[in-house]
């Protein structure tokens, strides 16, 4: 049996051929054979072909290496979905964006609204680090502008955006900036988006993330990876170009030992034909999506100043041993504008200070988090390790030591185990751990001050990043994509939508208000009605006199 996979279009595809012609299998078998060859010509060389046994058709493959992507009978099993937040068009999106410097932050996040099908449910918190003194652009400002190229006369949405604006001389580093991008993850928010400040979205992004959340049926599911190249992997019409035909995706697969001693990622391999997220041991900084709980239980530590390397293999660790997976996504959402050496980025990485002095605390902090040999211990508070799992359940889950810094070499890539731990059900409703330190900068939402002024130079800028877009479109339409994308079973997915529906239909429902097409209201004929007899009351009065003067002159 073939189930045909989520999607909304009528174009034609292998699939939806031998769906009809198994329909007519029983009076037409040559129709059947006809329509099953015809499916597997067109599919040649694509993951679907694995239905029809043509050769060619690709299997999942993780760095280069077959995979089963399904778990194995009674396999643990994560702790699933526990609400329907995922179904819903109301659920609240919050993104988490720190710039350094960058006029691009304005139009990532114009992307996110024009890109996104519900954009109401989108918010932002902006951590800006410019130099007062010389950075002449604001990202909010700069996004109000690009909205008026699209043609918004005023700037939307200004009340889902909050800001702390920094001077770039403070600057402590990426961990310490993103932890203050924390302190914006409100209670309201369901979903929260880690971001670089210089992507663009697929789009209807938001639809196909909570989709893709969905499908790792994990409440603790966190999805990870490096993401592609705006300007060869993206069309202007946000149809994804990459990967074709076989759905490569960025899947990275190593640690290396970077700067002062510290694990970082290695360069992304690849993954192909995975026909939902993958489980991962490494987490990337550059983009995660997952349930605002996870904010709140793993943020970023303020006190990791100055550090690069090491950023995220730490969250890594801390989020695993407190019971959240990372898994690589199966397709390309999220893409990242690699431009170098553009006017306004001479002199701007020199600004920030490499070495301050606060990082050798940091490394302090890291390696105490690690247990290395030898290390000192330091207190870290609300920025240390779980208690749903073990460094040791780590290494022996991927193959990595961070007390040795060494990668073990035990291939474990695209053939990882969940590993159950016992549930700490209070993490969901945890709040974000509070700030340590006086907030830097000043704090302010994107409503409650005027939009400010700025070189119209910056918005041009910002706006090179999606003009130098593809104009071409997928190889596979973004329709059949849609269609190949796969769905969620069924319990967390068509049965939540069904269940939401019925919900719906059966909310009562408040008295109709009336409008000028329902005719008049009670109110208003009882007044025409008082005005009516008022008006034949003077009429008789006025009557009743002109008789009296008649009579007198009689």
């Amino acid at each position: 049996s073939f189930e045909f996979l989520s999607g909304d279009s009528s174009e034609s595809s292998p699939l939806k051929e031998i769906r009809v012609a198994m329909a007519l299998a029983p009076r037409e078998p040559l129709a059947l054979f006809l329509a099953l060859l015809a499916a597997c010509a067109s599919a040649q060389d694509h993951c679907q072909c694995e239905i029809c046994g043509v050769p060619g058709g690709r299997k999942s493959m993780v760095n280069g290496h077959p995979i089963d992507p399904n778990p194995a009978p009674g396999e643990p099993r994560p702790y699933p979905p526990k609400d329907d937040l995922h179904v819903r068009n109301d659920t609240k999106v919050h993104m988490l964006i720190s710039a350094f410097r960058d006029p691009r932050c304005g139009q990532t996040i114009a992307n996110a609204f024009l890109r996104a099908r519900h954009p109401d449910r989108i918010y932002a918190g902006i951590v800006q680090q410019n130099l007062h003194d010389k950075d002449e652009f604001d990202c909010i400002a700069v996004y109000c502008e690009l909205m008026k190229k699209e043609g918004h006369e005023t700037c939307p949405y200004l009340n889902h955006l909050e800001i702390v604006r920094v001077d770039a001389k403070e600057s402590k580093g990426p961990i310490w900036a993103r932890a203050i991008g924390a302190v914006m993850v409100r209670p309201h928010h369901d979903f929260c988006m880690q971001v670089d400040a210089h992507v663009d979205f697929m789009q209807h992004y938001d639809d196909a993330l909570m989709k893709m959340w969905a499908m790792t049926e994990n409440e603790y599911g966190v999805l990870s990876t490096y993401v592609g190249n705006v300007k060869q992997d993206l069309s202007k019409s946000g149809h994804v170009l990459i990967g074709h035909p076989h759905y490569e995706i960025p899947f990275i697969c190593k640690t290396i030992v970077g700067g002062h001693g510290v694990v970082r990622n290695s360069q992304a391999t690849a993954a192909y034909c995975l026909p939902r997220p993958h489980l991962s041991f490494t987490w990337a900084a550059g983009w995660s999506f997952a349930k605002c709980h996870f904010e709140r239980v793993v943020p970023n530590d303020p006190y990791l100043e100055g550090m690069f390397d090491g950023e995220e293999f730490s969250r890594m660790l801390r989020l695993w041993t407190h019971g959240y997976d990372v898994y690589t996504p199966h397709r390309p959402v999220v893409f990242h504008d690699y431009t170098h050496f553009r006017p306004w980025q001479k002199g701007r990485e020199s600004t920030w200070n490499g070495n301050p002095p606060g990082l050798s605390y940091a490394l302090k902090r890291y390696f105490s988090l690690v247990d290395k040999q030898g290390a000192e211990k330091v207190d870290l508070g609300p920025y240390g390790l779980g208690k749903q799992r073990t460094i040791d359940q780590y290494i022996e889950f991927s193959g990595i030591d961070p007390r040795t810094s060494k990668y073990l070499g035990l291939e474990k890539c695209g053939k990882l185990k969940f590993v159950p731990f016992a549930e700490d059900i209070t993490k969901v409703r945890s709040p974000i751990p509070e700030y340590p330190v006086k907030l830097p900068g000043n704090h302010s939402y994107g409503h409650l001050e005027p939009v400010r002024t700025i070189d119209p130079v910056y918005v041009e800028y910002a706006h090179e990043m999606i003009m130098n877009e593809k104009q071409e479109e997928p190889s596979i339409s973004h329709e059949r994509q849609k269609e190949e994308f796969g769905n969620p079973p069924e319990r967390y997915w068509g049965d939540m939508f069904r269940k939401v529906i019925e919900e719906r239909r059966n909310r009562p429902r408040p008295p109709p208000t009336p409008t000028a097409d329902d005719g008049p209201s009670w109110f208003e004929m009882g007044l025409a009605l008082a005005l009516v007899v008022g008006v034949l009351y003077v009429a008789k009065e006025l009557v009743a006199n002109c008789m009296q003067d008649d009579n007198k002159r009689d």
